[in-house]
């Protein structure tokens, strides 16, 4: 038989284009999503920011005019009629700055907005696209590695995309506006500033290219950094780091692990900075030489004092905003990498997350599942996790899954619930392979609480509530739904009753114990109405021995001609199932009713006795 390689080829970003093609594509790619995250706020933006570029030369224009009228008029005795022309180009130029400056409040106003909704997006597209992606890619260490570096960065690269975006309008027509006053002193002038700003752009690409081989380097560090910071400022991990005296030692691995990455980062900015020092002379020289060319000029009266003022600002404003320009593209080409693997990631597409497709599931119909001679492993180079297993339920069994922790428990509920695909055999809902089932229709069926189930902050009724989002407002149905794993009592006890939230950080918030937890993730599965395969692993772990007995019965009651299927360790729940698969190693080996496995004197019995003899 052919094995089915689960081995994952990840789609690689496009790191081989040249380097105008990663400027071009980054510049595209960065605009739609600028423009999907607020298409009228960039486009005021961009011509706000345009303005306020253009307005410089008329400034500079305005001051050449103001100083050829004060240098006229020294020792005039007509000072009079001098004085009001001055007085009304003083005037324009001010109003001229002020203008300037409204629009610079409202230009910086509207990039800190850009940025904030664009991080935003960003943070929602990244959520949206992880929840439809297939598990076994999420699962994948090289994809999680990718992952959590666009994760890590998402935030900071949000500023340092849309900034430079937002500012090219500015620098573009800054830059082309003093050319323009420029071009009158000499069109060489203008080509000279381009020139001399090469090695400047030169030297940023190289050290761009540097940071991303250092962060590339760095990524397993920064990983344990964030881990650790995390684990030391987490609420649930203190009273273990008391308890273990953890936190000095945790603190200095991590000042450890900080001093390496910023050592290596430090060394590579000194040596930026030294290089950027070197690439400014020849613009300095260049600067230098004008001026002192501006100063001969006016000596030899073929310009005037305003006009040497003119050129001088009109050069140096070029100079800045062609350098703003440069360090623009630069950044966005900076992204690049980050802006491919953003790319990359939203566009990766499922192969078994796709809810459309498929066959449809009658509503009223009844399915049995079954299981025919099931492999699985998880990667292509580890050793197989499920062997050879088959098995059928039919509608209105409980089944319990038994074992020691490892034997595939946990994975087999994951086949079933169509998480992952097996390599050989196949998954069967009635007479139908799963693979050909649509998705969306097969979960809607599923009622599952999974071994690490979510601990949501909201609200007590929303925690159930999210069991089945289109009824969350449903209040009736969800305290039945507590009702029956009694936690009803425990959410009305609460100041806010079932408005309150499960979390410390807010107001009036609790934390519930481990078991109370458990309880709302039962009620939340409980609250499903069309679920009619319910799935527990581990379900009342944490709950005391009475409040098991309470919720089992309800769940014996609550689920009549459902089929129940249950992992757990305490045998007096097994023992109440219709049937028992007991796992070791990996495949089914023993199957029956609880006493018909202590008739066999095999793993179960031997479980059963350990467990046992701790009650005597």
């Amino acid at each position: 038989m052919v094995i089915k390689r689960l081995k994952i080829t990840l789609p690689k970003p496009k790191v081989s284009l040249d380097r105008l093609g990663q400027l071009v594509f980054t510049f595209k790619e960065v605009t739609k999503l600028a423009l999907k995250t607020n298409k009228n706020l960039l486009i005021l933006a961009f011509i706000l920011n345009a303005l306020w570029g253009f307005s410089a030369a008329p400034g500079f224009y305005l001051e050449k005019l103001i100083l050829d009228r004060l240098v006229e008029n020294i020792g005039n005795p007509n000072w009079q009629t001098a004085l009001n022309m001055i007085s009304i180009l003083i005037i324009l130029r001010l109003l001229l700055e002020l203008t300037r400056n409204i629009l610079s409040r409202i230009s910086g106003f509207l990039r800190r907005a850009l940025s904030r909704q664009f991080d935003a997006e960003i943070n929602v597209q990244i959520g949206k696209k992880l929840a439809e992606l297939d598990l076994k890619l999420i699962e994948d260490p090289d994809f999680k590695n990718k992952y959590d570096k666009i994760e890590r960065e998402s935030g900071r690269r949000a500023w340092g995309l849309m900034m430079p975006l937002s500012d090219i309008p500015n620098y573009l027509v800054g830059f082309l506006s003093s050319v323009a006053l420029l071009i009158l002193l000499h069109p060489l002038v203008s080509f000279g500033i381009i020139i001399v700003s090469v090695p400047q752009f030169l030297i940023d690409r190289k050290f761009i290219k540097k940071d991303y081989e250092l962060d590339t380097k760095l990524s397993p560090l920064y990983r344990i950094w964030g881990w650790l910071s995390n684990y030391l400022v987490r609420n649930r991990n203190y009273l273990e780091l008391k308890i273990l005296k953890l936190s000095e030692y945790l603190v200095n691995k991590l000042r450890k692990i900080q001093e390496q990455v910023l050592y290596e980062w430090y060394g590579l900015q000194k040596k930026r900075e030294l290089s950027r020092f070197w690439s400014l002379l020849p613009l300095t020289i260049f600067e230098l030489g004008i001026s002192l060319w501006l100063v001969f000029l006016v000596i030899g009266k073929k310009v005037t004092i305003g006009s040497f003022e003119m050129f001088l600002r009109a050069l140096r404003n070029a100079q800045a905003n062609l350098t703003g320009l440069v360090s623009s593209f630069l950044e966005i080409y900076e992204n690049y990498i980050y802006v491919s693997d953003l790319v990359w990631f939203l566009n990766l597409e499922p192969t078994i997350e796709r809810s459309n497709r498929g066959m449809r599931l009658s509503k009223d119909e009844k399915y049995s599942v079954k299981l025919e001679h099931v492999w699985f492993k998880y990667r292509e180079e580890q050793p197989w996790v499920v062997k050879d297993i088959s098995f059928i339920i039919n509608p209105g069994e409980r089944i319990a899954l038994v074992g020691e922790n490892g034997v595939g428990k946990s994975t087999l509920i994951k086949l079933i619930a169509r998480f992952y695909d097996p390599q050989r055999g196949n998954v069967r809902i009635g007479s139908n392979n799963l693979n050909k089932i649509n998705l969306a229709d097969w979960r809607a069926r599923l009622g599952v609480l999974f071994q690490e189930f979510e601990t949501y902050p909201f609200s007590a009724r929303e925690t159930i509530g999210y069991g089945d989002v289109a009824r969350i407002n449903e209040l009736t149905e969800i305290k039945e739904a507590a009702r029956r794993t009694d936690i009803a009592n425990y959410i009305e006890s609460l100041p806010l009753g079932w408005e309150n939230p499960l979390a410390p950080e807010f107001e009036k918030g609790v934390a519930p114990s481990i078991g109370q937890w458990q309880r709302f993730g039962i009620s939340r599965m409980l609250f499903r109405k069309n679920a009619d395969i319910l799935i527990m692993d581990e379900p009342t772990s944490s709950v005391d021995p009475r409040a098991e007995e309470k919720i089992f019965n309800e769940l014996l009651v609550k689920t009549e001609g459902k089929i129940l299927i249950f992992v757990s360790q305490r045998f007096s729940t097994v023992r109440r199932a219709d049937r028992i698969l007991v796992m070791d190693k990996g495949r089914v080996v023993e199957e029956g009713t609880h006493e018909e496995l202590m008739k066999k004197n095999g793993l179960y019995e031997e479980l059963f006795t350990i467990q046992a003899k701790g009650y005597k």
